[in-house]
């Protein structure tokens, strides 16, 4: 043992500052809220994405159609002619707080399928018919589910033989009331542009009953006019039918009006 020598006290190293750990910390909460946030709630790419394309089957495109309504996506889903009233139901479900399918797909008719849901307290059918590409809906209705086509044929039916404008303009309002495409088509006259022939399809897809309340021949102007009353959609609306009395093809309807005269 060596003795004499100096004695060296022991010093303490100085602590090291946490304000580094602490700065991490709160870093990493931040960015795992934001991840959670971003991830969970918008735009939400943790969730799984709700369909919204798929109508190859009438199940497929009834839920769809709800998911559509969730999401707020539901273009691609509709008939290229569809109802009048489906416009106002897209515009009331713009502000609804999603849907819950109620009644699956069921088949109504030969080619017409329809199913229900519910949104905001609401009850509301849809009908669906096969087109391009897969199935789409013609008509969605609040409260209940759409009354089926007659049939879902768009060609004009061929021409019953009328000796009058009057009887040409009653034979269209029959085939409004019977929900009947190819029978109102099969009146029009043919110069008749194709906006009255899409006009005359959506009153159909829809839910609309008339009429003749009176009608006035016109011997001058060779034309007959129809003042209708009934309902459209659930709404008593007038309507006008104008025909065409010296056609070269026979008496034809010229011009609609289905909620207005």
């Amino acid at each position: 043992m060596t003795y004499g020598q100096p004695q060296y006290g022991y010093q303490q190293p100085p602590k090291k500052s946490k304000t580094w750990l602490w700065v991490t910390l709160t870093l990493v909460i931040l960015l795992a809220g934001g991840v959670a946030f971003t991830g969970w709630v918008t735009p939400g790419f943790f969730k799984t994405k709700l369909d919204t394309e798929s109508r190859a089957t009438p199940e497929q495109l009834s839920r769809s159609f709800v998911n559509g309504v969730a999401e707020d996506r539901l273009s691609r889903l509709w008939c290229p002619i569809r109802s009048k009233r489906s416009y106002t139901f897209e515009q009331t479900m713009a502000v609804s707080d999603g849907a819950q399918l109620s009644t699956p797909a069921h088949q109504r008719a030969e080619q017409e399928w329809s199913a229900a849901f519910t949104a905001s307290g609401m009850t509301v059918g849809i009908a669906m018919i096969p087109g391009e590409g897969g199935w789409c809906v013609r008509d969605a209705k609040i409260g209940g589910e759409p009354e089926p086509l007659r049939s879902i044929e768009t060609k004009p039916a061929p021409r019953s033989e009328v000796k009058t404008g009057e009887e040409a303009g009653n034979k269209f309002v029959e085939a409004i009331n019977e929900r009947d495409i190819p029978a109102a088509l099969s009146v029009l006259c043919g110069k008749v542009p194709d906006t009255t022939r899409d006009g005359v399809q959506q009153i159909i897809h829809g839910e609309a009953r008339y009429t003749v309340e009176k009608a006035d021949v016109l011997t001058t102007a060779k034309q007959t006019v129809l003042h209708l009353g009934g309902l459209v959609d659930g709404v008593r609306k007038p309507g006008r039918v104008e025909t065409e009395d010296d056609a070269e093809s026979g008496p034809c309807v010229t011009s609609f009006s289905p909620d207005s005269d």
